[in-house]
């Protein structure tokens, strides 16, 4: 199978969703959006689905306000550690760290906005293949736990 096949079955397979739906979003310059469902705190989130490197790239930078339930679930192609940096990126977050099964595998929290360069740079020190950012305390907020499995219920342009 073609790289991309696999990706686009394993996103398929994690997010429950349909595979013609998979293709665009992994084709699609822009970002569709989807809900990530909370299983255990049974709460839903709105978020926009970054899977092209240039929207992963271009994240949350510049953004100036995030919904209380709202956030951006970034999809790549295989599990590895993750990283991430606040450069540009005016808003305080949480992120989560998620692997192919769907579940919490590692936590930043609060996560503060970079005004100086060099910019740290944060790693999920565990393979991940999804990130998904949340305003900052969402974590604590909703009592999120490690191991804790999440699930994409629907997506749309």
């Amino acid at each position: 199978m073609k790289r991309s096949a696999i990706t686009t079955y394993r996103l398929c397979l994690l997010l429950t969703i349909g595979s013609a739906s998979a293709v665009e979003i992994l084709n699609s310059n822009s970002n569709p959006i989807g809900t990530v469902h909370f299983i255990e705190q049974q709460l839903d989130i709105s978020v926009e689905i970054a899977a092209s490197q240039s929207q992963r790239e271009q994240g949350l930078m510049h953004r100036t306000g995030l919904g209380e339930k709202q956030g951006m679930l970034f999809a790549y192609p295989d599990q590895a550690i993750r990283s991430v940096w606040m450069k540009n990126t005016l808003l305080p977050l949480d992120v989560l760290f998620i692997n192919a099964d769907g579940r919490i595998v590692a936590m930043l929290e609060n996560l503060q906005p970079c005004r100086h360069d060099p910019c740290p740079i944060f790693e999920s020190k565990k393979p991940a293949m999804y990130m998904l950012e949340l305003n900052a305390h969402f974590s604590k907020i909703q009592q999120l736990k490690i191991d804790q499995r999440l699930q994409l219920v629907n997506t749309k342009k």
